[in-house]
């Protein structure tokens, strides 16, 4: 699983336990590995680059946080968004951390229940424990049976 794929895993956590209603949040899927027709699809449809991993919505507010691992930076379409964010009055946050995604709920006023710095770190410990089967080489699979194998054990009456 990927770095960026862990942190979301655990923002979500985060956010369905410390986030204080009326306050809404939701993440978009962008598929990265896709298609040539599926690209022209989603852009048909009105999909455009550059949104948020995590948005959340407070009475009057909204705030776009983009989930980085590493040295990872945003990209040109990440930061034409910030940029229309700001034009609008709005809110925009890069974050490499649970506990930096509480600080920039704090800083933007979007409530959070007691406790929830506590809460950060645990998920971030969590975040530095590798995971099960972390960078391991693939399992090698056997080979698909062609139909010249198919027929030959047939001719030799293992299958039937």
């Amino acid at each position: 699983m990927r770095p960026e794929d862990r942190l979301q895993y655990r923002c979500r956590m985060f956010l369905d336990s410390h986030m204080l209603p009326p306050c809404w949040w939701s993440s978009v899927g962008h598929e990265r590995k896709q298609t040539l027709r599926q690209g022209q699809m989603q852009k048909a449809r009105g999909i455009r680059r550059g949104l948020p991993d995590v948005m959340i919505w407070a009475p009057g507010y909204f705030l776009g946080v983009e989930l980085k691992s590493g040295k990872n930076t945003t990209t040109d379409a990440q930061d034409g968004f910030a940029q229309a964010m700001a034009r609008n009055q709005f809110g925009y946050e890069v974050v490499r951390s649970v506990e930096q995604l509480g600080e920039a709920l704090q800083r933007h006023g979007i409530p959070l229940a007691a406790g929830w710095q506590i809460a950060a770190m645990h998920h971030d410990a969590a975040l530095d424990v590798p995971t099960k089967g972390h960078n391991k080489p693939p399992r090698a699979r056997a080979a698909k049976p062609t139909a010249r194998g198919m027929a030959k054990f047939r001719r030799a009456g293992v299958i039937v």
